[in-house]
């Protein structure tokens, strides 16, 4: 009900008459952008497949992609973001004879992949924005704060490596009722797994991190493609420089559903950064964005019928 609620919340603030005509203008060339993201989802699909181990025998890649998207599309609207989502996928899993626990585990462990290979991501596209000529703009935009930010999440991104490349031994877990440190106990579980997981499949995780970040290499297309098909000079470098921006200010706002408001105002504020801010251009972008998510959310809810309906079948 909470997660129904949120998407009527997110449909009833969206203009959709702005998008139907934002639609009609991109034309067919919306289906490109849309197979884009289809392509992205899809490695990032494979990045979580490879993590199943033994267990992904079980299951399919059309499957697999369905339960991804289910979860994504929760995490989305639902207020705990991509902790409701991640659970939900695990829950899926089960279905598909996967214990819980395992299940569990190959979701933290491919998102913690994917959390690695972003950040690095935004890094080297941070990097190379401070010796590119937009550096004037960036920093006349944002002050010292991208300096403090991207000194946040290298000291963030060396830590999470020591801490999996450590040989330290997991803290012995006290056994109580009380719901609170249950959850505790679970998310240590689930965090030493992982580092178990690089320890002993070292190159595994690495296929992971590398199919992930392949996964936010194609999805920044999007921003490029839809820029490119308004006639707005840009590179490739910038649709990434988008991209993992966006997430980072969205990730701040996770808990509203969908983001609303929060990608908008980021969208704006990073085109300006590089440079685009002429007329309704992050306006534009918003809206066609807006309308592949709408897309995706439908498709979701028409895997997450498909599921239950398989699975009244299997009880039957």
């Amino acid at each position: 009900m909470l997660i129904l609620i949120s998407m009527v919340i997110f449909l009833t603030h969206s203009d959709l008459s702005a998008l139907k005509r934002e639609l009609s203008t991109i034309g067919y060339r919306f289906i490109i952008i849309v197979l884009t993201t289809f392509v992205a989802y899809f490695f990032g699909t494979l990045a979580w497949w490879v993590c199943l181990g033994a267990s992904k025998k079980k299951i399919n890649l059309i499957e697999l992609f369905a339960v991804r998207q289910i979860g994504e599309t929760v995490g989305l609207f639902n207020p705990t973001s991509i902790i409701g989502g991640d659970l939900l996928k695990a829950q899926l899993l089960t279905r598909y004879d996967i214990p819980l626990q395992q299940g569990l585990n190959a979701v933290t462990i491919s998102r913690i992949t994917a959390i690695l290979s972003q950040l690095n991501l935004f890094l080297l596209a941070m990097i190379w924005l401070m010796f590119s000529p937009l550096k004037k703009e960036v920093i006349r935009s944002t002050g010292p704060a991208v300096y403090a930010v991207c000194a946040i999440l290298i000291l963030f991104v060396i830590f999470i490596f020591y801490w999996l490349i450590s040989s330290k031994a997991p803290p012995a877990q006290v056994v109580d009722t009380s719901l609170l440190l249950k959850a505790k106990n679970q998310i240590q579980k689930l965090l030493w797994s992982t580092k178990d997981f690089y320890q002993q499949q070292n190159k595994v995780f690495w296929y992971s991190y590398l199919l992930f970040a392949l996964h936010w290499l194609i999805g920044s297309l999007e921003f490029y493609l839809i820029l490119k098909f308004m006639t707005v000079d840009i590179k490739l470098i910038h649709g990434l420089i988008l991209d993992m921006s966006v997430i980072i200010f969205k990730s701040a706002g996770a808990f509203i559903p969908g983001q609303l408001g929060v990608e908008e105002i980021s969208n704006k504020i990073l085109l300006s950064m590089i440079g685009i801010s002429g007329g309704s251009i992050w306006l534009s972008v918003s809206l066609l964005r807006r309308g592949r998510q709408l897309l995706w959310t439908a498709i979701g809810v028409i895997f997450y019928l498909c599921i239950k309906r398989k699975n009244l079948h299997a009880t039957v």
